[in-house]
């Protein structure tokens, strides 16, 4: 398995300028008489989730990424079972907190 850094580059979908783009736009329309709606999906949503998780994700530790690699490629990687059930855990947790808000 190879393991990198698909993250570097990444930018944010929908950011503060196209927002502003789509509200000038949207109030132009609504000016001329016409008007646009807009349905967020249930997958925009998680996209948007998903998109804060990633950038706050840490990707400043190199070395730990290439000891990470070299353990693996070693086949000396050890996964502590106990916090990947914590983290599983508490994810799920938030995911039912959220579903009760909506």
């Amino acid at each position: 398995m190879k393991i990198n850094d698909s993250l570097t580059g990444v930018t944010r979908v929908g950011g503060q300028k196209t927002r502003e783009a789509k509200g000038k736009h949207a109030a132009a329309s609504v000016a001329n008489g016409a008007a646009d709606s807009i349905e967020i999906t249930q997958t925009s949503t998680q996209l948007n989730i998903l998109e804060d998780k990633l950038s706050r994700l840490d990707t400043s530790e190199p070395g730990k990424l290439e000891a990470v690699k070299q353990a693996i490629a070693e086949g000396s990687f050890k996964v502590d079972e106990e916090v990947v059930a914590d983290a599983l855990v508490r994810d799920s947790m938030e995911n039912l907190q959220r579903q009760g808000k909506k």
